[in-house]
């Protein structure tokens, strides 16, 4: 699914693919390998899993667990595309926006979804 992103961008996937790979980020630490990865959308990617790593679902240590490998692939300084209203998107020069994305995920972050996966 991660390749399915990079290959077509956030806005080219199922909407069930951000679900499941927010999930398997949050409560299964799925960390993205963006070295393995190939495709024009790649840095959609990277937006995508810094983007969940700032949600409170994880402990610092997660956090720092999924964001530190993802660093040496962001891009030096931030593109100044004005379809992007995400900063953290600008910075990673992403094809679009997680916003779109949130009414989805946000259900899946909360404490007591996350009770329910014995953190």
């Amino acid at each position: 699914m991660l390749n399915e992103i990079a290959q077509n961008g956030l806005h080219g996937v199922d909407r069930e693919y951000i679900i499941y790979l927010a999930k398997a980020i949050w409560y299964y630490d799925l960390r993205p390998d963006m070295g393995a990865l190939e495709g024009p959308f790649r840095n959609d990617v990277g937006y995508f899993a810094d983007s969940l790593g700032h949600f409170s679902v994880l402990s610092k240590e997660q956090k720092h667990a999924l964001r530190a490998p993802l660093l040496p692939y962001k891009p030096a300084s931030a593109c100044d595309d004005p379809d992007l209203n995400d900063p953290l998107a600008r910075e990673w020069h992403a094809s679009c926006d997680i916003m779109p994305f949130f009414a989805d995920i946000l259900q899946f972050q909360t404490r007591h979804y996350a009770a329910g996966w014995g953190r």
